[in-house]
């Protein structure tokens, strides 16, 4: 599951993309919902929040890194919950989409703007490591939580 979930990002990542690059021109905004969310076409050859730009081989050496820590927790741990497939699929997806831009084109093509934010530009595969990112952070501290609160309980007369 976790690779399926991985391939459909790629996928849909890439369609997306290819229909803003061969359907708008550089730079150019069509507002789909005003105020709210604008198709903003960009070559962002940096990072998120325009972090590391101009680092191609670090962003890719880091994508590669990413991509097979994915792989190795999934086999190693191996990985079962359905919640926890789909978060390292987005995982692994997304940070494969925007790979495929960096050592195809050397930039990322991004493309979703939130003018109501103010958000920097972004795309499907940074949603979708977003998310992933969010669910497994959240899920890792109420995980912790509970083994916590678990312990708070437990009977220590015995020490």
């Amino acid at each position: 599951m976790l690779y399926m979930i991985a391939i459909i990002v790629i996928a849909l990542d890439q369609l997306i993309k290819w229909l803003v690059v061969t359907h708008m021109v550089l730079n150019q905004a069509i507002v789909m919902i005003p105020g709210v969310v604008d198709l903003f076409y960009i070559q962002n050859d940096g990072a998120a929040f325009s972090l590391f730009i101009n680092q191609r081989i670090l962003l890719i050496v880091v994508s590669l890194l990413v991509m097979a820590v994915i792989v190795f927790i999934e086999r190693r741990h191996a990985v079962r919950k359905w919640d926890q497939l789909v978060a390292l699929g987005l995982l692994l997806g997304g940070a494969a989409g925007n790979l495929v831009d960096r050592v195809h084109l050397g930039y990322v093509i991004d493309y979703v703007y939130l003018p109501f934010i103010r958000f920097p530009v972004f795309n499907l595969a940074d949603s979708a490591i977003v998310v992933s990112m969010f669910y497994l952070l959240l899920r890792f501290f109420f995980t912790n939580e509970e083994k916590n609160k678990k312990n708070d309980g437990r009977d220590d007369s015995h020490e």
